[in-house]
């Protein structure tokens, strides 16, 4: 997964940083940069898919290096959130 190196990445975070493609660091739903980290752990817009993927509390180091379940997981909010990265 590039969202382990943070290589390659589409969020505003990277794309405002390093290419100025986009025009604000920050994620839509206002609250700090839009990174991994905040993706997977904290967005306010995508808590209910958060939820609904993984109905327990998981560490980013879980949703990054975990197993093959949790890394399915990952994944597939990832897909399902439609962000593109």
């Amino acid at each position: 997964m590039r969202r382990r190196t943070g290589h390659i990445n589409r969020l505003n975070a990277h794309m405002s940083q390093k290419t100025k493609l986009v025009p604000s660091h920050t994620c839509s739903c206002g609250l700090e940069d839009q990174t991994t980290e905040h993706i997977l752990q904290r967005c306010t817009i995508l808590e209910s898919l958060r939820k609904t993927v993984c109905p327990t509390a998981v560490s980013l180091r879980c949703k990054l290096y975990g197993g093959k379940e949790d890394l399915e997981k990952t994944a597939s909010f990832v897909s399902l959130s439609g962000l593109t990265i």
